[in-house]
């Protein structure tokens, strides 16, 4: 008799678990089945955290409602939450607020105002991601005159101030 034959009479849970386990595997093989089975939506905690005016979880859940993950998919609560982090100098945020005024996603279609937010993102960040940043800001760049230009690089100077996150303004789900 082998050792595992053996071991499987000795213990016959674990067998019965592990090809329960396999089967498992086989039959949630696509991606929405086994999200939909060991997927857990995202934790309170960071919700409460975006609500208290945590920029790094604001940002969070904007991506959360972007992907529509563990949230109804919502573009516009998605730039909302993006603006209430970017507004305290998330760089992920900005950098997501400026896409979705590029694409038109959430927010009007806005080349100097996307320009002006990746141009803030850029600022803040370090490395391969402003590389990769600044070749996608200079991109936008390509689809302005020179007033626009201007005009964008201005911006990031003064106030690109979004709406009212302060936490009495906020109201539950976005």
């Amino acid at each position: 008799m082998s050792s595992i034959n053996r071991s499987a009479s000795r213990y016959p849970g674990v067998a019965i678990s592990l090809i329960l386990g396999a089967l498992a595997m086989v039959v949630c093989s696509n991606t929405a089945s086994a999200q939909s089975l060991w997927y857990k939506p995202p934790a309170v905690r960071h919700v409460e955290a975006a609500y208290r005016g945590d920029a790094r979880a604001q940002a969070w859940l904007g991506y959360l409602y972007a992907k529509g993950i563990g949230v109804p998919q919502n573009a516009e609560k998605a730039v909302y939450w993006y603006h209430c982090a970017a507004d305290r100098g998330q760089p992920h945020a900005q950098f997501l607020l400026g896409m979705a005024h590029d694409q038109g996603n959430g927010a009007p279609q806005d080349f100097v105002l996307a320009y002006a937010w990746t141009n803030q993102a850029v600022a803040r960040s370090q490395g391969r991601l402003r590389r990769d940043w600044v070749r996608i800001r200079n991109s936008i760049g390509t689809k302005l005159n020179l007033k626009e230009m201007t005009d964008a690089q201005r911006l990031t100077i003064d106030d690109l101030r979004g709406p009212d996150c302060s936490a009495a303004n906020i109201v539950k789900g976005g």
